[in-house]
């Protein structure tokens, strides 16, 4: 997409690449209030509003996160599969900088759908959210601590 500077604050021009920031309205009250925008055909970047468009530094955070994105995912899959007992895959589905981040106390959330290799994914398919929060500053290149914030739908 290419977006003139300044010409729309839901069109952030940048090396990452997002569809048009919209303001979120799930049915389920999910990402109400905040800025949803594509990265892929499946995966979603929240943002919180500022003023009536999307958080300027949640957006600055999203495209360093997104450039980056394939290693970090792998690192919280690594945390997921355990979780899991039969074959399958785990596909992300969103990366929340919004309030659900913050409500964790999280930079940002990674949230993941599991996709059994007998099934396609569907509403029952379980779900899990990892947290990336900074260790704090200690003279170094900054570290994400990552956790299992949520995990919901898994068969006992």
């Amino acid at each position: 997409m290419n977006c003139a500077p300044g010409s729309d604050p839901r069109c952030i021009p940048g090396p990452a690449h997002f569809g048009t920031f919209v303001m979120g309205t799930g049915d389920d009250g999910s990402w109400r209030g905040e800025w949803v925008a594509p990265i892929t055909q499946y995966t979603d970047v929240v943002v919180s509003d500022v003023e009536g468009a999307p958080s300027r530094v949640g957006v600055q955070k999203a495209i360093s996160i997104v450039q980056s994105r394939s290693y970090l995912e792998r690192r919280a899959i690594q945390l997921l599969i355990p979780l899991t007992k039969e074959p399958g895959s785990w596909r992300l589905v969103t990366i929340d900088f919004g309030a659900q981040a913050r409500l964790h106390e999280c930079e940002f959330l990674m949230c993941f759908a599991f996709e059994a290799a007998c099934n396609a994914l569907s509403i029952t398919s379980p779900y899990a959210e990892v947290g990336f929060a900074l260790m704090p500053s200690v003279d170094q290149d900054p570290l994400f601590i990552l956790t299992i914030k949520t995990a919901v739908g898994f068969p006992r």
